[in-house]
């Protein structure tokens, strides 16, 4: 493992980019011994993992490339029109083995954004990691109900998008508490 980091050290040096010589500080220092990550930092980035790839596995992933490709006229650059769309926060995306994906679920039969998703997006608030936003539309959620019975259980976000007024209520719950 500390040949492959070495390795990987040696690459990003070589490319000569700020942000690019500051991770691989980081990577030397772990490599070296100089930064031990803390067990509760490894275990969280190990649940983060889990809950990536089985969101990721769950749901029903498409590229930029893809939605240029189902547009009725697609424009000629192959990332538009998901970039326009993700630049204006009509959509968001997730990075996953180097290639960036759209939740299907953002969008109506003709391959256009669905008008909710902006408006969760806003209610949301800023994040850092673009798989929060994934793993908060996946799981069920206690503010969300089945639609039917009183008290029925618990749905996911994506599930739900028809409800604008629930969903939209669930994501300013959980701006102000710390339970789904």
């Amino acid at each position: 493992m500390v040949q492959a980091l070495e390795k990987a050290i040696v690459v990003l040096v070589g490319a000569g980019q700020a942000s690019v010589l500051e991770r691989a500080d980081r990577l030397a220092e772990l490599a070296t011994g100089m930064l031990e990550p803390s067990t509760e930092l490894i275990e969280d980035r190990v649940r983060r993992m889990k809950t990536v790839q089985q969101v990721f596995a769950e749901g029903d992933w498409i590229t930029a490339e893809q939605i240029n490709a189902l547009q009725t006229e697609p424009p000629s650059n192959k990332s538009h029109p998901a970039s326009d769309w993700k630049r204006r926060g009509r959509i968001f995306s997730v990075n996953y083995g180097g290639k960036e994906y759209f939740a299907r679920y953002q969008f109506d039969a003709l391959y256009q954004p669905l008008s909710i998703i902006k408006d969760l997006l806003k209610a949301f608030g800023e994040v850092a990691d673009p798989w929060v936003l994934a793993a908060w539309f996946h799981f069920p959620n206690g503010w969300i109900a089945a639609p039917g019975l009183p008290g029925g259980a618990p749905v996911a976000p994506k599930e739900a998008l028809n409800r604008a007024d629930v969903v939209l209520n669930a994501a300013a719950q959980r701006r102000a508490s710390y339970v789904a």
